[in-house]
């Protein structure tokens, strides 16, 4: 096995490196002409991975673990602290399952059918111009708290809005400027206080036949020892349901860009829908920025693709980078709106590591992310009536899609203009 090659990151290359955003680690693979490169900057070294038998690697408990891999700003503002993404072993396997078991095909219908009458009756509502990014934003979050169990009907519109906005901002906040990372963290803790009301009401007052919603799971989750789980780290588990599905938000404004930014996907989708809706939605998901990375710490020497990574290394899986990986993937810059035809469904529900836009291994005993289903349905419902329900102009914008930003989306959020 040969050592990883490594690339010193100079402190005045340090903006010219970020600017590259989504394809920053494939820029310092070049630099070292290797599938596997160590990036050293100051006194911190990390480990950059990608593609399918390197997804295989990462995913291996035997390799890596979560606990102590996350920095500390994604914790404060994206995930949480105490969350499942940061636990390991029977712990995470333990938690996972409340995660997994909210995710039945019946309670997937209920949430594709709130959905499609959410989306619907905002639809309806607009006249003229409009950003798609807006009304996803609103609509996935009123959508995902009716199914949840949370009763929106007591807030005022306003609240709601605002609500709303501080799942993004958590996202956004996670890896950009000072200013948005402290908006960030403001907002999740505006977030958490608002999910800790909502679980210990629930505690409170439990509503017969709700048991299997969101949020009365997470109410009554155990720990290991059968100890209910702290207030605290219930909230940022329900959030952990909220905010991802809100965070679709961008996947809706990115399927604006590949429906109408031009006009030959649109048609074609159009003219076969119920043939290429699937294989669509998971070539956008190949495709388009959404999740950039996800960091783990090695628990032993560790080959991936001929070289070493020893024990204890911090190591990042380049999610867009492997989805990007011509290694595997015939022409992975193209949008082919039938690369998937016919395999659409085995790409999410049995292969496991061949397209990881939301991670990678099994949905239960891994760290893939639990709503990729949840995610499938709400572009379901989207391309449906986006295509099919609905007449849109499309008023020239700005389709420019920033590979700098996270999350990243075309800078006009998708302005779409109906009767």
């Amino acid at each position: 096995m040969k050592q990883v090659p490594e690339t010193k990151v100079k402190l005045t290359d340090v903006k010219d490196l970020m600017e590259k955003g989504y394809n920053l680690l494939g820029e310092l693979r070049e630099d070292v002409g290797a599938p596997v490169v160590k990036a050293k900057f100051l006194t911190e070294e990390i480990t950059a991975i990608y593609g399918e038998a390197a997804a295989r690697q990462f995913y291996d408990p035997a390799n890596f673990k979560r606990e102590g891999a996350m920095p500390k700003p994604v914790l404060k503002t994206l995930f949480g602290e105490g969350g499942v993404q940061t636990l390991d072993g029977e712990a995470h396997h333990h938690r996972k399952h409340y995660f997994m078991d909210l995710m039945t095909p019946e309670r997937m219908d209920d949430y594709h059918d709130i959905l499609a009458r959410h989306l619907t009756a905002a639809l309806d509502r607009k006249h003229g111009e409009f950003e798609l990014f807006g009304l996803a934003n609103n609509v996935l979050f009123t959508a995902i708290c009716e199914w949840a169990g949370i009763n929106l009907d007591t807030y005022d519109a306003e609240t709601v809005d605002k609500l709303a906005e501080n799942q993004i901002a958590m996202i956004s906040g996670a890896v950009t400027s000072p200013i948005d990372h402290l908006k960030g963290i403001k907002d999740r803790n505006k977030s958490e206080k608002w999910a800790k009301e909502l679980i210990e009401e629930a505690r409170k007052h439990p509503v017969p036949g709700k048991e299997n919603y969101a949020l009365y799971t997470f109410a009554n989750a155990t720990d290991l020892n059968g100890e209910l789980l702290p207030v605290d780290v219930a909230a940022v588990e329900l959030l952990n349901i909220i905010r991802p599905t809100v965070a679709l938000t961008v996947w809706m404004t990115l399927m604006g860009h590949a429906l109408f930014a031009g006009k030959d996907i649109y048609k074609e989708l159009q003219s076969d829908f119920d043939r290429l809706q699937d294989p669509f939605i998971q070539e956008m998901r190949r495709f388009y920025p959404f999740f950039p990375m996800l960091p783990a710490v090695a628990v032993r020497d560790v080959e991936v693709d001929g070289y070493v990574i020893p024990e204890d290394s911090w190591v990042v899986l380049d999610l867009y980078g492997t989805n990007h990986d011509a290694r595997t993937i015939d022409a992975p810059d193209e949008f082919r709106i039938d690369r998937y035809a016919g395999r659409a469904k085995e790409i999410s529900y049995e292969e496991e590591y061949e397209m990881i836009a939301q991670g990678g291994g099994s949905f239960r005993d891994m760290h893939r992310c639990a709503g990729e289903w949840i995610t499938l349905h709400s572009m379901r419902v989207f391309s449906d009536q986006l295509v099919n329900k609905y007449s849109f102009n499309v008023p020239e914008q700005d389709w420019t899609i920033p590979m700098d930003q996270f999350p990243t989306y075309p800078n006009s959020k998708a302005l779409l203009f109906k009767e």
